[in-house]
């Protein structure tokens, strides 16, 4: 009992994490359930439900900010991606694409921080469009093979300098257009059980709460210091990536 009273904060403090930053709660939410012994496939399959859950209200409250020209282009690179994703699981030691994910996501965090306290305007990369399939890609093998497809998309939106209001905004459609497939792919794999279905049902109405807190939050950050929020949560999230 005492267990699952570990299981239901923590996924609740994930989808607080995602709504208030707009990604990041399966960084945070897989290596505090694998800490307390979880078992490792219900975790994934209640954090990949989760996520969904959460984007489909995030989706509605942005949708005047989503780019859909670019969100097709990214799922698009998605759908590639996810084969890629199982063979690099087969293929690639873990430890070894996770440890260099989150030294680049440090690297570009500290880089970020930096320009911006000593007033160095950071310049749009990645212009083309033909990077959003590559971006959607890279994000397709990172989700299938370790729930992470979040990342690379936050990372390639600061890249290009959208604002964070759009970020937000194609970050939740992503989320939404892969996570259907993400989740149809973890049913199919046999993750789902009684236990993800009666977690689910219990924290359904406390996600009410938590959304709405995570929007209060986020309505009462100084939009002027977001982008620092950002790079900081770079080099948080690559921390725990390293720590995986």
């Amino acid at each position: 009992m005492s267990q699952l009273v570990f299981v239901l904060l923590i996924a609740l403090f994930g989808a607080l994490v995602r709504t208030v930053v707009g990604f990041g709660e399966a960084l945070v939410s897989m290596p505090l359930l694998a800490l307390i012994g979880f078992d490792l496939p219900t975790a994934t399959a209640l954090i990949g439900a989760l996520g969904l859950i959460v984007a489909l209200p995030a989706t509605i409250r942005y949708h005047q900010q989503i780019n859909f020209q670019v969100v097709r282009r990214l799922v698009t690179g998605s759908l590639l991606g996810v084969p890629l994703g199982i063979l690099l699981v087969k293929t690639v030691p873990t430890g070894w694409v996770l440890h260099g994910l989150g030294l680049f996501l440090m690297a570009n965090g500290g880089y970020g921080l930096w320009q911006a306290f000593h007033q160095h305007r950071r310049q749009p990369h990645f212009q083309h469009n033909g990077w959003d399939y590559v971006a959607g890609l890279i994000a397709g093998a990172l989700g299938s093979a370790y729930n992470s497809h979040g990342v690379p998309v936050a990372l390639y939106g600061s890249f290009k300098q959208w604002p964070v209001s759009q970020l937000r905004g194609i970050l939740q459609a992503h989320f939404l257009c892969v996570g259907l497939l993400v989740v149809g792919s973890q049913i199919a794999a046999g993750f789902w059980n009684m236990t993800v279905v009666k977690l689910l049902l219990v924290l359904l109405p406390l996600l009410v709460l938590t959304i709405g807190a995570g929007n209060w939050l986020f309505a009462r950050l100084p939009r002027e210091k977001l982008t620092h929020y950002l790079n900081g949560l770079f080099i948080i999230f690559g921390s725990l990536l390293l720590a995986r």
